[in-house]
């Protein structure tokens, strides 16, 4: 069987930071190789009808920096941290008394990563990390989420790569597992499956159908389930509740890359079946609505050396 060189392998790796939602390791790196990469992302759902009663629209901006290191052909390791903000907007909320349940709520975290080669084919991934998410005014103490990702992949043949990972988490009330597919399967010469950009509002357990229209241009779709929980404000009706979201953003993608080390990604699409919800501290819901589809743009700005 012929063999697939190492090279092959960094590509792998590059492809399992960004499924962890980290930002990308410079594909086929060289030993003693460092990467420095940065993000930032902007994101804006318009205003939706709640179930309930009410309405609710909502912007976020994240920023993203990581550095990463290839130790040997086989060994990578790497630092990152991130921060995000948002700000959502409620109408009279029926279901939440007809108050807001939340304003603006802010996530921030770092986290180390490991890949190692364990054949000229297989690579795993582990990636531990801390965040905390928190609402303005709540207690900072209360409010850490830890855990880690792990995946492996496989490198069946140059241009097809396939892989398995999740993310294992204590999020306040009990330990969330995520799992997801990890992919980049070359169809044609322009057409392929992969996984959507980190940076995105996707995020990169996302999967995308990417067209390469020429020299810098990208078109691609695609989607993903997406969740978070954050940490209430310590005063108000709510006081140290959990806050849930989760929806299903769909959206389409259009990519202007500026040389080889910088990228402008466009989106257009929409967050579809939005659920909000207020648990206490145990887990139980207290109060709940959803919102149906809501039209949403995104863009992101890159850069790696």
């Amino acid at each position: 069987m012929r063999r697939i060189p190492f090279a092959l392998l960094a590509t792998a790796a590059s492809i399992i930071h960004a499924c962890a939602g980290l930002p990308h390791a410079r594909a086929q790196a060289a030993p003693g190789t460092t990467s420095v990469s940065a993000s930032v992302t902007g994101i804006h759902q318009f205003a939706n009808d709640l179930d309930r009663g009410g309405d609710v629209e909502w912007s976020s901006v994240s920023f993203s920096a990581g550095v990463t290191r290839q130790f040997t052909e086989a060994t990578s390791g790497g630092i990152s941290a991130r921060f995000g903000y948002e700000d959502w907007r409620f109408g009279s909320t029926v279901a939440f008394g007809g108050q807001a349940p939340w304003n603006e709520l802010h996530r921030a975290g770092a986290g180390v990563s490991l890949s190692q080669a364990l054949s000229r084919t297989l690579l795993v991934y582990l990636s531990p990390s801390v965040e905390w998410a928190y609402a303005t005014d709540a207690d900072m103490d209360d409010a850490l989420i830890y855990g880690a990702v792990v995946s492996a992949v496989k490198v069946v043949s140059p241009g097809h790569v396939v892989g398995l990972g999740a993310s294992v988490y204590r999020q306040f009330y009990s330990v969330k597992v995520s799992p997801f597919l990890i992919v980049n399967w070359k169809l044609n010469d322009q057409l392929k499956i992969a996984n959507a950009l980190p940076a995105g509002p996707e995020g990169g357990a996302g999967v995308e159908l990417r067209y390469q229209m020429g020299p810098g241009w990208e078109l691609a779709a695609g989607g993903v389930y997406r969740s978070d929980r954050t940490r209430l404000a310590s005063s108000g009706p709510d006081a140290g509740d959990i806050g849930e979201t989760g929806f299903i953003p769909i959206f389409a993608r259009i990519t202007r890359k500026v040389g080889a080390k910088a990228s402008f990604d466009l989106y257009g699409g929409a967050i579809m079946k939005g659920k909000l919800r207020i648990k206490d501290s145990s887990g139980d819901e207290i109060k709940s609505d959803e919102f149906g589809t809501a039209p949403a743009i995104a863009a992101t700005f890159s850069i790696k050396s």
